[in-house]
């Protein structure tokens, strides 16, 4: 690998990690308007050159907190739900 492909490469992840830390960050606001705060958002380190976002821990009662306001949004705006 040279300089170049290895400059090239950092540049990436660097791109795919601020990606996954704005994605976390975007979730912890959306998440703290419906009450929900999560302990730890935070950004992981990107896989394929992905960001990724990630939460973190959590106990029972914001994980079930969590669950209700997704299925009372999924419930709200059908276009929301997966598919089969």
């Amino acid at each position: 690998m040279t300089f170049k492909d290895r400059a090239e490469r950092s540049a990436r992840q660097a791109d795919a990690m601020r990606a996954g830390e704005a994605a976390a960050a975007g979730l912890k606001e959306a998440l703290a308007r419906v009450g929900i705060i999560v302990p730890s958002p935070g950004a992981g380190y990107p896989v394929n050159g992905t960001g990724r976002g990630e939460l973190g821990g959590c106990n029972a009662g914001l994980a079930t907190r969590l669950a209700e306001v997704l299925n009372t949004a999924a419930d709200a705006l059908p276009e929301l739900r997966a598919t089969p």
